[in-house]
């Protein structure tokens, strides 16, 4: 410990981590702000100890115990998986086998400058190069857990396509989608975890706080171990060499929003379209021990909407499949391209006040949707998730009467029943079938699925901006370290997926991205983890 009067720079940051972080961890349902002592007892003990078993804890497990470490992955949901089990399962990379036996030509350096156009200076170029040059390792390194990527699900996942990045560098397709999703991409993970003998996993418990003890280094702190509440009961746990955090991040959940009000408040109007179980608690540790958060205010988002009796909210994907519709504001005017890629929608609805925001479709919507999911399976789309998740155009006149959504037969009547003031919503109706009648939108440049909406019964929903993750994190290193303020490493402590910052900026890049990002610093963080030495 350092002497009396006298304090380091990591003890300061610690202090100062603490002391600013109170009202963050209150608005994440904390009781107080002290790391926890060195208990005289271990109740369990591993090399490495992960607290998290999604996408990144898994990928930090393997990777650790590969290196000859002894694993226990700890999560305090009772089902592992997080939100990469509910993702569409696309990873994002470049120059691969799957993109050269579709013909295309890609590069790291093509895959980085575009994500860092993304970052809006925001991005840190170390982190984005890394996992650029890793994606294509990582690719394979899931294929050989059993995934199949298809070359008929190769897409152009993100934004490649506007003007402001092909000025930049050419579009691509790298979205690298498993076979069967989200779910199998996690299940050949998963199953990897239970083929390795070093990896023990213990569900429904949660990873509250640190354990740590002063380090000889630099007269800071270093990560010892941590406090894991299972059935009630509070137990610690040794990490011999370090913890890895891969908790999720946080998402907009009822008991999360004091949090994002006061650190992220651009995101505090959003609902939770990823796992609900990421409430930041690996953020709580980090700022415990002293570690610096990135990117506050910055989101991975989706239009989403929630129907009754959901805790999810559900993705709408009208405008992703191009099914004709307008989302208007509370005014009854439209206010965005509503073809344009999912993320510029929903920045459009923050800049607008605009969170709230309302869909208009008719019946000819509802038939193409129909049409997709027939021609659509190889794809796997069914049809729940042709206008949004939950939606079936099959039944959509039962789920209108169950009180799902409105629907009318006239436009003035469903802008009665939605709420909206019916002569705005009428001209903004005649104003856009006149402009898609001509084949231009004059208000938005749209063009994808640019069709007027005249054909009864029409139907109307509500939309909001779908918290799929944060982008903010931990500030971390190459090697997935977790840093203070200074850029200094925390001793024995790790962050990946969306605990950390990862390849993240001013904007989400684009489908895949995510789950590109967590491979990278969840192996990382495996990697790096296993080479420390144990401490006595």
């Amino acid at each position: 410990m350092p002497e009396e009067g006298k304090l380091s720079r990591r003890g300061f940051m610690k202090g100062a981590a603490i002391g600013t972080g109170a009202l963050a961890m209150a608005g994440m349902g904390m009781k107080d702000s002290h790391a926890a002592p060195i208990p005289k007892k271990w109740d369990m003990e591993a090399d490495v100890v992960v607290a998290g078993y999604g996408g990144a804890g898994a990928c930090a497990a393997i990777e650790a115990a590969r290196a000859g470490s002894s694993v226990l992955i700890f999560d305090k949901s009772e089902v592992p998986g997080g939100s990469t089990k509910i993702s569409g399962g696309i990873i994002y990379a470049s120059g691969t086998s799957t993109q050269k036996e579709a013909g295309l030509s890609d590069s790291p350096e093509a895959m980085y400058k575009y994500i860092m156009a993304c970052g809006k200076g925001g991005a840190k170029p170390e982190l984005v190069k890394l996992a650029a040059e890793m994606s294509n390792e990582n690719i394979e390194w899931i294929r050989s857990m059993g995934a199949e990527f298809p070359v008929g699900l190769l897409a152009m996942s993100g934004m490649e396509f506007l003007p402001e990045y092909t000025a930049i560098t050419p579009p691509m397709k790298r979205g690298h989608r498993v076979k069967g999703g989200g779910r199998d991409l996690f299940n050949v993970m998963m199953n990897t975890v239970k083929a390795e003998k070093n990896i023990k996993t213990v569900l429904g418990a949660q990873v509250t706080r640190p354990i740590v003890r002063p380090s000889k280094a630099d007269g800071g702190y270093e990560v010892v171990g941590v406090k894991v509440v299972r059935r009630g009961k509070e137990i610690n746990v040794r990490a011999r060499k370090a913890v890895v955090l891969a908790t999720g991040g946080i998402v907009s959940s009822p008991g999360c929003i004091p949090w994002l009000r006061d650190y992220s408040p651009d995101l505090a109007d959003t609902i939770p379209t990823g796992d609900i179980n990421a409430t930041g608690d690996g953020y709580k540790i980090g700022i415990y021990c002293g570690g610096a958060m990135k990117g506050l205010n910055t989101i991975c988002p989706l239009p989403s909407t929630m129907f009754p009796g959901q805790r999810m909210a559900s993705i709408v994907y009208a405008n992703i499949w191009g099914i004709p519709n307008i989302y208007v504001k509370k005014d009854g005017t439209r206010f965005v391209d509503e073809g344009t890629y999912y993320v510029l929608v929903c920045e459009a609805m923050i800049t607008n006040k605009a969170t709230t925001a309302y869909c208009i479709l008719d019946s000819t919507s509802v038939k193409k949707a129909l049409e997709i999911a027939e021609t659509g399976k190889a794809r796997g789309i069914t049809p729940e998730m042709t206008i949004a998740i939950g939606l079936n155009p099959n039944n959509i006149d039962k789920q209108a009467a169950a009180g799902d959504l409105w629907k009318a037969d006239t436009i003035a009547e469903l802008a009665t029943k939605m709420g909206l003031d019916t002569a705005a919503v009428e001209k903004t109706i005649a104003y856009y079938n006149k402009d898609a009648e001509a084949g231009k939108d004059s208000q938005f440049g749209r063009k994808k699925a640019l069709a007027p909406l005249r054909t009864p019964p029409y139907y109307g929903f509500t939309v909001r901006v779908g918290m799929i993750a944060h982008d903010g994190g931990l500030n971390i290193n190459t090697k997935a370290q977790v840093l203070n303020a200074f850029d200094e490493v925390i001793p024995r402590l790790y962050a990946a997926g969306r605990d950390a910052i990862g390849v993240f900026g001013g904007r989400y890049p684009g489908s895949g991205t995510a789950i590109c990002d967590l491979i990278v610093f969840g192996r990382q963080a495996g990697k790096f983890a296993a080479t420390e030495k144990i401490w006595k």
